[in-house]
């Protein structure tokens, strides 16, 4: 009929020749809404999955292998402050001598002399080292009394001259046992061994010294006054400046490192502390001047006068769990993330950051010791 579009028949459906898509097309269209609303839907639920768990995921496993790691640690993180010093020995007091005549032989420069060693030999005789706080003021022999005597006795027992302590009693007084061990003592160490303890014949210190200088040489004339040598400590000391607003970083008694001019570094500790503190030269600051010593004086032998780095711990958090600072991401919704490597790719777990130093920072959040986050 004139006006109405074609038809044919097949079976007893009807297909349409032109116009409106056919009904079986519709028909078999309508899942393609339903899949996308069903992807929606799941796509969504994964989502709230992730924000549970506190994670994002970053990258996938195929993107991992152009990222680079490193392994979150269990560590203590030590913070310091840094100062320059100069290192150098401890001065003593200058050794002089009590005699008159020439020198005939002298220690190497630095020697460290001990209780019962020569400190020279003047006109060939020796000087010797003893221990005592009092100086040497007169000749010591039969019949003399005082703290003098007791210093000898007490020395010469110290160094073996006196057998089970029976020879000699330790006193104030110079008895014929005294003098006979005092014989037995000159004749051990080259002296005349005359019974008696001549002015300058020995000289006491306060402990072992450590010859820094020489001031005479072998041959000089010398009088009584004399000095023989500078001494200096077998400690070594290292000097530095304390400015005054870091005045409460450093305490007497705290642990220091130092780095020696070879780069290599040891330990110390801060002996010192001035009360006053120093104008500084550019006027800038006020400083305070602060001591430490070597724990082991041994690691700077040879060096003098030489430059150092001393490191001041100022702060610390023990047992932490860290990460390298550059490891942390700002999160679009504020606060910091880690991104932690799993098999399937890379999470990006938020983590509240805390104490941090030499490189590296506290972290909480869901890591552990072990695993691995993408650093740049």
């Amino acid at each position: 009929m004139a006006g109405m579009p074609e038809t044919s028949e097949t079976g007893n459906l009807e297909v349409l020749k032109g116009g409106s898509p056919e009904p079986d097309d519709r028909r078999r269209r309508w899942w393609i809404p339903t899949v996308i609303l069903v992807l929606v839907v799941l796509g969504g639920v994964a989502l709230w999955l992730w924000t549970t768990n506190g994670s994002t995921p970053a990258t996938d496993a195929a993107a991992t292998t152009e990222l680079s790691f490193v392994e979150v640690v269990a560590t203590d993180l030590v913070e310091t402050s840094e100062y320059e010093g100069t290192m150098g020995r401890l001065e003593g007091d200058p050794v002089s001598t009590r005699l008159d005549g020439t020198v005939t032989a002298l220690p190497d420069e630095g020697t460290t002399l001990q209780q019962g060693d020569v400190i020279a030999w003047i006109d060939n005789q020796p000087v010797i080292l003893l221990y005592g706080a009092l100086p040497v003021w007169r000749v010591m022999a039969d019949d003399t009394e005082g703290p003098d005597v007791l210093q000898l006795e007490t020395a010469l027992t110290e160094l073996g001259f006196n057998e089970s302590n029976s020879a000699m009693t330790v006193d104030e007084t110079y008895s014929a046992a005294t003098e006979s061990v005092v014989e037995n003592w000159q004749a051990e160490v080259g002296a005349e061994d005359d019974g008696l303890v001549d002015l300058g014949e020995v000289i006491f210190l306060q402990g072992p010294v450590r010859v820094d200088a020489l001031q005479v040489k072998v041959g000089d004339q010398i009088a009584a006054g004399s000095v023989i040598f500078t001494t200096s400590a077998d400690d070594i000391e290292i000097s530095f400046d304390l400015p005054t607003s870091e005045q409460d970083n450093v305490a007497v008694g705290d642990m220091v490192e130092i780095t020696l001019p070879d780069l290599s570094t040891t330990t110390g500790v801060v002996t010192e502390i001035a009360s006053v503190a120093t104008r500084a030269d550019d006027g800038i600051e006020a400083f305070f001047e602060a001591i430490a010593v070597l724990d082991d004086p041994s690691v700077a032998e040879g060096i003098d006068e030489a430059p150092v780095t001393v490191a001041v711990i100022t702060d610390r958090a023990d047992d932490v769990i860290a990460v390298p600072v550059e490891a942390l991401v700002a999160l679009a919704e504020g606060g910091y993330g880690v991104e932690v490597e799993d098999g399937s790719g890379t999470w990006l777990v938020a983590v509240e950051p805390g104490f941090y130093a030499d490189g590296l920072v506290a972290v909480t959040g869901e890591v552990e010791p072990g695993d691995r986050v993408v650093v740049p």
